[in-house]
């Protein structure tokens, strides 16, 4: 039976949707495109590379008088290999989440996902047994392995939470959120054997930016996630420091830590000018596995771009009444 993991980013903050599908269309702006490039253990016989790519719109408000809910909509698609038999998995999903704006400051937000995955593997950079003559490894002789399938398709269904609070007129707000993945259990065998499911991942993310000075804000972040047999907690903090609030032509730098606790210390760095993010980090390995991996764990690198749509102004002319 083949357990199954799901991917990761030390940079969550950019691949929202893999965390909560309640957090589409979850931001102050109109439109947000969004990528993360992991590659990680390069230093060992397995090394892994991971992308994601994800766009997330809030769409027009088709509930006629009822300004309090409105809809929000994205796309994603991810993309994971490892391991010398080119392990892949490719899945595209769509999301779409209903907002609820209780009040000036706190919105709430619920989300469907609908994910078409593709799992694959290739024998070619395999090497068997059989195919050892009892000195030499000769590629030419017959591996008597057999493998019917190198793919299997499925489609599972997922779901989230979120909650956002905004401070007018000021940089500070919280967010948080709650997903459950793979809630129809799809079975992921290549040989379509029932016992062995994708089990449901939950996700608990918490996070925020407290601004501490005209100059200076506070950010803040907390990741749970469950999946079987596995666990990880991501914890992390970071200065931000804005060098220019110009309209447009915004710039900030971002320099803090995050902790996998168990697994890595992760440095951070991010640049933000006008309506891009860019970040970039460092997983320095501190498991057991460091013994193989002396430390080295993975560079990941997230970008950002978000639109604001110019909103329609209509100014309202009050007739004066004629006697």
């Amino acid at each position: 039976m083949l357990l199954g993991q799901d991917i990761h980013f030390s940079q969550s903050h950019f691949s929202p949707l893999n965390i909560s599908p309640g957090f589409a269309g979850m931001f102050p702006e109109d439109v947000r495109i969004m990528g993360s490039y992991r590659s990680q253990w390069q230093s060992v016989p397995v090394p892994y590379l991971t992308f994601s790519g994800a766009a997330d719109m809030k769409l027009p408000n088709l509930m006629r008088g009822n300004d309090k809910l409105s809809l929000a909509g994205g796309v994603h698609f991810n993309y994971d290999q490892a391991g010398d038999s080119e392990l892949s998995l490719s899945s595209f999903g769509a999301t779409g989440a209903l907002h609820y704006q209780a009040n000036d400051m706190n919105t709430l937000s619920i989300g469907v996902q609908s994910v078409v995955s593709q799992r694959s593997f290739s024998i070619a950079g395999l090497q068997f047994n059989n195919q050892f003559d009892g000195e030499l490894y000769d590629p030419s002789r017959d591996s008597k392995e057999n493998f019917t399938n190198e793919n299997k398709a499925f489609v599972d269904v997922s779901a989230g939470l979120s909650w956002m609070l905004q401070k007018e007129d000021n940089r500070s707000y919280a967010i948080a959120g709650i997903g459950a993945y793979h809630l129809t259990g799809p079975v992921q065998s290549f040989k379509d054997d029932p016992d062995s499911k994708l089990p449901m991942r939950l996700s608990i993310y918490s996070g925020g930016v407290i601004q501490a000075h005209p100059k200076w804000d506070i950010v803040i972040h907390v990741l749970g996630q469950l999946q079987g047999p596995y666990e990880q907690i991501l914890v992390g903090g970071a200065g931000r420091y804005h060098l220019s609030e110009a309209k447009g032509k915004e710039v900030a730098i971002q320099i803090g830590t995050s902790f996998r606790i168990g697994d890595a210390v992760i440095p951070t760095f991010e640049l933000h000018y006008a309506a891009w993010k860019i970040g970039v980090s460092y997983d320095i390995n501190i498991s057991a596995f460091d013994t193989a991996t002396n430390g080295n764990g993975g560079i990941e690198i997230g970008a950002m771009y978000t639109i604001t749509n110019v909103k329609e102004c209509v100014k309202v002319i009050e007739s004066c009444p004629v006697f």
